[in-house]
């Protein structure tokens, strides 16, 4: 027998499909071996990678695009790895979040966490204190960590983001 492919039964899937990363949503059978494999989902009620496959296969394309959940899987890629059918709801996740930011649909969290990266050049940088200066210098590490300006100079023309968030 060769590899059997699902038909998706909504354009949603299909378009996802276009994407790089989600091209294996086609081959979801519904199994619920993801969710079984889920760390997310071991500690979260809401969180359900097969629902929310199935979501895209049943076509109710605003609600996964609006919804936080595509933006909670870790990609660990447990699920990957149990999958008989070869699919990687960590990929599929990752496409459907590129097909949200594209509309507009980052939940406020990510863009604050964005902004802050953005603006710093790492997320933690109000926690780097004098202590953490002198360990670095011990260590013989810069201790200026602006060593991402040009990085993030070239970055922000491509990716403006609003940081009044």
């Amino acid at each position: 027998m060769g590899e059997s492919v699902h038909t998706p039964t909504s354009s949603f899937a299909e378009e996802l499909a276009a994407i790089p990363g989600g091209e294996a949503v086609n081959k979801c059978i519904q199994c619920g071996i993801c969710t079984a494999s889920c760390a997310v989902a071991r500690y979260s009620d809401e969180y359900r990678p097969r629902q929310l496959i199935q979501k895209i296969l049943l076509g109710e394309r605003e609600e996964v695009l609006k919804s936080e959940l595509p933006w909670l899987c870790m990609t660990c890629r447990l699920c990957e790895e149990r999958c008989q059918e070869g699919v990687s709801p960590a990929e599929v996740f990752h496409a459907v979040r590129i097909l949200a930011a594209r509309e507009g649909h980052v939940p406020l969290a990510f863009r604050q966490v964005m902004a802050a990266l953005m603006r710093d050049g790492w997320i933690l940088g109000d926690s780097y204190t004098d202590f953490e200066e002198e360990d670095r210098e011990d260590l013989g590490l810069e201790t200026d960590l602006g060593w991402n300006n040009e990085f993030l100079h070239r970055l922000k023309q491509y990716l403006p983001l609003e940081e009044d968030e």
